[in-house]
């Protein structure tokens, strides 16, 4: 669940930098997104990913209980953290 939740939170990273580029190439002002942007996005990703891991359990009680870790796994302080060192860096790019 960790190494899920670290691609997508770098998966994120990688397309806001690959729309920086995108913006300074064609000239125009850039501005990072919002925090809340960032999250949401990198929160659609790990759901993404989560429900790739789901349909692959066909037992019901490991599909609770995987479900069960992955929620608090996202509430953990370590997730939190790493999404916002990872804004604070996209941020200093800008």
């Amino acid at each position: 669940m960790d190494v899920a939740i670290g691609k997508s939170v770098k998966a994120t990273l990688r397309f806001y930098n690959e729309l920086r580029k995108q913006a300074l190439a064609r000239g125009e002002p850039v501005k990072p997104p919002s925090f809340e942007t960032f999250s949401t996005m990198a929160t659609g990703l790990m759901e993404a990913s989560k429900q790739v891991d789901l349909d692959r359990l066909k037992n019901l009680s490991m599909r609770d209980l995987f479900e069960r870790t992955w929620a608090q796994k996202l509430l953990n302080y370590s997730t939190k953290k790493l999404l916002k060192d990872t804004y604070e860096m996209l941020s200093k790019r800008f």
